[in-house]
């Protein structure tokens, strides 16, 4: 997980955490895993290198730090949304998977990653964990509630890839077929 060797305390320190947790986001969204780097990250931050390595010792804590913060904020989406209205969630999600593009994207490719890097694996699970969660007041059932994700997982992804679906009435209409699909 996330290097425990320096505290951040200061306000000037969390910003500059939060600096360069967003710029892996970026740099990720622009060239993929192997384009970050403490020298790429910190450019795009706009912060001295000294200070990517200060607060990220390695890569791997750099990549870690990255996906909790796409969580969190994919988790506080989730946190806000009426369980009963598919239509918010709907929204919710095609405005995260087109309007974050950046964020959805760098999740997407920091799960990816996590098949290969064992470091990033707990950070990966916090997402499908949280998406789950996010499931069981509509699907209380925890093996439909699973199925349930693994579907709308594969719903990001095409919106991802293939910008389908697109509208909000669309995204609706196949957050409700998966629903269906998993009372049968």
């Amino acid at each position: 997980m996330e290097s425990t060797d320096v505290v951040t305390t200061t306000a000037k320190g969390e910003a500059r955490r939060i600096a360069l947790q967003d710029a892996v986001i970026r740099v990720l969204e622009i060239g993929g895993p192997g384009a970050v780097t403490h020298r790429a990250v910190a450019a795009e931050a706009g912060v001295p290198l000294a200070a990517a390595t200060y607060y990220f010792a390695s890569i791997d804590d750099l990549l870690v730090s990255a996906l909790l913060r796409v969580t969190e904020q994919q988790v506080a989406l989730f946190a806000d949304l009426d369980t009963g209205s598919l239509s918010d969630a709907a929204t919710v999600l095609r405005d995260w998977v087109y309007g974050s593009r950046a964020s959805a994207i760098a999740q997407y490719e920091l799960l990816f990653l996590a098949m290969r890097r064992d470091g990033l694996r707990e950070a990966a699970d916090v997402w499908y964990r949280s998406l789950e969660e996010a499931i069981d007041p509509v699907v209380p059932d925890p093996r439909r509630a699973r199925v349930v994700a693994l579907a709308i997982d594969g719903l990001i992804l095409r919106m991802l890839w293939r910008g389908e679906p697109e509208s909000v009435t669309e995204v609706e209409a196949a957050l409700r077929d998966i629903l269906q699909s998993a009372v049968i």
